[in-house]
């Protein structure tokens, strides 16, 4: 029987679907094998408010219809990573806890390597990468290198390109840096300084997947993990900390908190911020 004869039309309202319902697995079989992302990883709640969203905003009857559009290289693909991964973000997000890292956590770090590194994990269109590479070109640490990762090619495209920054951006950014490190270009839009890009490098990376065989000094991971079930932010937090050295710095979300960081290795330093034992 055809799966669209299985699923009713959803009625806006994915909530009472069944984990085993036919198109729903079809769906999460696709989007497994096209983009490595793995539904069961994501609250169920949220998961399926998004999945709402995107049938909505497609103009799709129900699941089925979206498992028939999902293929390699589709407009409905790229589509449904626009609509899925959340792209939220602004330079200086939190801003008391930026101003500590440059007036704290940084500067100490750098003491120790002066080659510092710092991963930017799941940096969207990159005010996170470009507000740490305004701190570093500030503290003059011409040594130091930032990567900035981000699940979704189409937005590391923009984040690359440095060009999608509008007003909002710079609400929590001191004015003096925002015109120094920021240029107007069109339509209210904002191009960073090309002094900060050598800093940064942008690569696609799922934090579902195995963290990167690199070694790091800070990596920050914030407002990504609240979408995962609890087990897989246990992953996650295990794998983010593995990239880190000893006395290495992990910065997450103002709304975020690791129960029991001891278990991974860590110490609370301050709010947003722990340590990886020395």
């Amino acid at each position: 029987m055809p799966l669209d004869n299985i699923t009713n039309l959803t009625g806006g309202s994915l909530s009472n679907i069944a984990p085993d319902d036919p198109a729903y697995k079809q769906v999460q079989r696709r989007v497994l094998e096209l983009t490595g992302i793995d539904l069961d990883q994501y609250k169920r709640p949220q998961m399926l408010r998004r999945l709402d969203s995107i049938l909505a905003r497609c103009h799709l009857a129900n699941l089925a219809a979206l498992a028939s559009e999902l293929k390699p290289g589709s407009e409905m693909l790229k589509e449904f990573m626009e609509r899925f991964t959340i792209n939220v973000s602004e330079c200086f997000r939190d801003r008391p806890r930026f101003e500590a890292l440059q007036r704290e956590i940084i500067p100490n770090l750098l003491k120790r390597n002066p080659g510092l590194r710092i991963w930017s994990a799941g940096c969207s269109y990159g005010a996170e990468p470009y507000s740490l590479a305004i701190i570093l070109r500030e503290l003059g640490a011409t040594r130091a290198q930032i990567v900035a990762s981000d699940i979704d090619p189409k937005i590391l495209d923009a984040a690359r390109a440095g060009e999608s920054f509008t007003g909002n951006d710079f609400r929590n950014l001191p004015r003096e840096l925002a015109a120094k490190y920021f240029t107007p270009i069109s339509d209210g839009h904002f191009r960073a300084a090309d002094s900060l890009r050598p800093l940064i490098t942008f690569r696609q990376h799922n934090l579902l997947k195995p963290a990167p065989a690199e070694s790091f000094d800070l990596v920050l991971c914030r407002n990504v993990t609240i979408y995962f079930t609890e087990e897989a932010k246990d992953q996650v937090t295990e794998r983010l900390v593995a990239t880190l050295r000893p006395g290495g710095v992990l910065f997450i979300g103002e709304t975020e908190t690791i129960h029991r960081p001891n278990r991974f290795g860590l110490t609370l330093r301050s709010t947003s911020f722990y340590e990886r034992a020395a």
